[in-house]
């Protein structure tokens, strides 16, 4: 991730707590102020504090899930009980299943046992679910994507939201002007989509990177870059330029 990407993370999120804190206007009688000032910033603390109490109640029942499950490995290997083996374990095999699962055999392998868990009933579909969200995450790096656009789709006047894949700017079978492949994703799940060629004159480039536009697709719109957030300055057509 770049340094322009970590500043516009950065001042999204500080200034949605920010914007939080001053939604309501500081009116009426000095003391009813005071209490909404008060009131305001104990919300915008447990917004700030509960991702992080959530997150570290996950890592820490993460950290000793692993150690209970690998604490008979341990105490055999060592005599023991060593605190932490069991992640560092975890970690191991995370690396000795991405080495099997990226040459041939581990592949078919992995595609014989994703075959099967299609076949059953309650599995499957939980299984599912979880490949397409790794599925979204994984799209979130991809480097396929040039840049973040508008377009009207899937009719004139409805604008959606899609990716570039590429370029021509010279004529092709898409358009005898300069063109564009654009990726139009379904939301949340950005992994399947429509592709759609259009002349580049219709597109309207997105001061947003693809990170996170992806993020705003995943999300449903509740990540919105602020960038987003400000009006686009009216066109000035030729019939204004006459009346001026």
């Amino acid at each position: 991730m770049t340094a322009t990407s970590d500043e516009n993370n950065e001042n999204q999120a500080d200034g949605f707590f920010r914007r939080l804190a001053e939604r309501q206007p500081d009116d009426g009688p000095i003391h009813s102020r005071a209490a909404r000032w008060i009131r305001r910033r104990f919300a915008v603390g447990f917004l700030v504090v509960f991702p992080l109490v959530i997150t570290l109640f996950f890592a820490r029942f993460i950290f000793g899930l692993l150690d209970r499950w690998f604490l008979p490995i341990s105490e055999r290997l060592f005599g023991v009980e060593i605190p932490g083996i069991g992640f560092i374990l975890f970690i191991i095999a995370l690396f000795a299943l991405g080495t099997l699962a990226t040459n041939i055999l581990g592949g078919r392998m992995l595609d014989f046992f994703e075959k099967k868990v299609a076949g059953i009933p309650l599995l499957s579909p939980i299984y599912q679910g979880a490949r397409q969200i790794t599925e979204a995450i994984q799209i979130r790096g991809t480097t396929d994507f040039r840049k973040v656009v508008l377009l009207d789709f899937p009719r004139q006047g409805m604008r959606s939201v899609g990716f570039v894949t590429r370029e021509f700017s010279s004529p092709t079978v898409f358009s005898d002007q300069p063109s564009a492949l654009v990726f139009v994703p379904t939301t949340p799940n950005p992994t399947t989509g429509f592709l759609v060629a259009l002349p580049q004159s219709e597109l309207e480039a997105l001061d947003i990177t693809v990170e996170q536009g992806v993020k705003l697709l995943i999300s449903g719109g509740l990540l919105t870059p602020a960038q987003l957030l400000h009006g686009r300055p009216r066109p000035t057509s030729a019939d204004d330029e006459l009346a001026d």
